[in-house]
């Protein structure tokens, strides 16, 4: 990857490291609302520089790929912030740089896509540490346990996000595959919520000034950036961009909340961005065409 690249990958790192800190200052608001209300701000602003700056119209190919992009997207943030809701933010966001691992197998089985045998070795030591961290005595009871079972589940459906990206960036721009995908998302939070019962509009004065923080911080800075990356790279390297997220995260968890990472976490943690690494240093990349 080129300087430019790697600078925005950088920028997008630090601000996705962002998420799980603000969620934190919203315990009252649930994970629906908050993924509802950051896709709308993050929405709007996208949508208010295309109108400034034209965008060309999405290919109909791809519409059926928005939909579902627009799902998994929705529902990658309802179980993240469920996660940082009922387990720790190192353990949320380390079972959310797990994405590699899914984007791997999924590749690798369904489009077979061969990889090189050291990638499968990355795979098998991120799992230990990911089976480190959730336990191999896991219960439903337990809040802080079904909370690393939603970290995975956010694993699991961005990195499908990513997957559908790679197909329509091809020949998408940023801000048109953007303003689609965050509409797309919001549209489906919204009906989840109304069929959940949840009031989207009880929020307080502070409540949405946190909620605007992560419409325009990890989203626009942080995912935006990483679809612009999923041009010049493979889904599986975008994947695994996050790496330092659980580092960054945990250590301004430590400073804000006095959240200390347990052993077990750290370890598990080590052996999961040790596996990651092997898969991104050994995946291949996507030769996509430039599209700004």
């Amino acid at each position: 990857m080129n300087l430019k690249i790697n600078l925005v990958l950088t920028v997008a790192l630090f601000a996705v490291s962002t998420s799980s800190i603000i969620a934190r200052f919203l315990p009252e608001v649930s994970s629906i609302v908050i993924s509802l209300w950051r896709l709308v701000f993050a929405s709007i602003a996208v949508w208010l520089y295309s109108f400034l700056k034209p965008q060309n119209k999405i290919k109909k190919q791809h519409i059926i790929p928005f939909i579902l992009s627009g799902f998994f997207l929705g529902l990658h943030f309802i179980c993240f912030y469920q996660a940082v809701k009922l387990t720790s933010i190192a353990n949320a966001t380390l079972l959310g740089i797990t994405a590699p691992m899914f984007t791997l197998l999924i590749e690798r089985f369904v489009f077979k896509k061969k990889f090189n045998k050291i990638v499968f070795i990355g795979f098998a030591v991120a799992l230990i540490g990911t089976i480190m961290i959730t336990g191999l005595n896991f219960s439903v009871t337990n809040a802080s346990e079904f909370g690393k079972l939603f970290g995975l589940a956010a694993a699991l459906c961005i990195a499908l996000v990513y997957l559908l990206a790679n197909k329509i960036r091809t020949d998408t721009s940023t801000v048109s595959y953007t303003r689609i995908l965050y509409l797309m998302a919001a549209m489906f939070l919204f009906v989840i919520a109304s069929t959940n019962g949840e009031n989207v509009f009880e929020l307080s004065s502070s409540d949405l000034l946190w909620l605007l923080a992560l419409g325009l911080l990890p989203t626009i800075l942080g995912h935006s950036l990483l679809y612009y990356g999923i041009k010049f790279t493979s889904p599986t390297i975008i994947a695994s961009v996050p790496l330092g997220e659980p580092i960054i995260a945990s250590i301004l968890a430590w400073m804000i909340f006095l959240e200390k990472v347990p052993i077990i976490t750290l370890a598990g943690g080590i052996f999961i961005l040790c596996g990651v690494y092997f898969i991104i240093v050994n995946s291949p990349k996507a030769h996509l065409t430039e599209n700004y």
